[in-house]
């Protein structure tokens, strides 16, 4: 096999940067776009959870005075959360929606797996999927089904998150970001799923940090779950 010519590395290079600065361009009019398009009360509610995470964070950074096994399994999930949330909220920003759905599905599970080792054995978890029926029941039985069918890519409709455009002749999947709807309903999806977890580890930091304070946080929990019910994104049930 022959290698590659000057003028072939050249071409090979300028293409992957002339799509890369496209896409740069295109995502920064998405993000523009959504603040413009963002209600008062969702970016406060963005706002709000953004940064108690943010304040998690900073606490789960501490030595924990008895560690096991499973607990040590905890906080590397809750790290891996925290990582996970700040992408997604980008990709929300950004228009890249499948990708953030598909990690949405992640969280999800990992949030579940938290709540079972609080309840199980290890052994009996390791090696296993875990159960998001044992969290929140019917509702997220249906998100994850919807999660699950983005992330697999499991029907043709899903393309449509892409953005279909027409162009003189051609009509299909846009390459780069473009501001939909759609944006709004991944931003409820990843608030709903980060919500679950704050309360988790607000709950859960007692029994890692015997001086852990849980006061503030639960204040600003509050907060988040006030602005979360102005904003649509938790409901009270149906009679």
């Amino acid at each position: 096999m022959e290698p590659l010519t000057h003028e072939q590395a050249d071409r090979l290079l300028a293409a992957a940067c002339e799509f890369q600065g496209m896409a740069m361009e295109a995502r920064e009019k998405c993000r523009d776009e959504y603040r413009h398009k963002e209600t008062n009360e969702e970016n406060i509610l963005r706002i709000l959870i953004d940064g108690q995470i943010g304040l998690l964070a900073e606490k789960i950074k501490k030595k924990v005075e008895s560690t096991t096994t499973a607990t040590s399994y905890q906080m590397g999930l809750s790290a891996s959360f925290i990582r996970t949330h700040f992408l997604v909220s980008d990709f929300i920003l950004n228009g890249d929606l499948i990708e953030a759905i598909t990690l949405i599905r992640k969280q999800l599970e990992s949030l579940a797996r938290l709540h079972e080792l609080d309840s199980k054995p290890l052994l009996k978890l390791e090696g296993k999927v875990p159960n998001i029926q044992n969290i929140l029941k019917k509702p997220a039985g249906k998100m994850y089904g919807d999660l699950s069918e983005v992330a697999h890519f499991s029907t043709p409709r899903v393309a449509e998150l892409l953005h279909v455009v027409e162009q003189d002749e051609m009509v299909g999947p846009s390459l780069v970001s473009i501001y939909s709807d759609r944006n709004k309903a991944a931003f409820d999806m990843n608030c709903f799923v980060a919500i679950y977890f704050i309360a988790w580890m607000v709950d859960k930091l007692p029994s890692w940090h015997s001086d852990y304070d849980s006061s503030e946080d639960k204040h600003f929990l509050s907060l988040v779950i006030m602005n979360a019910f102005d904003c649509g994104v938790l409901r009270k049930p149906e009679d």
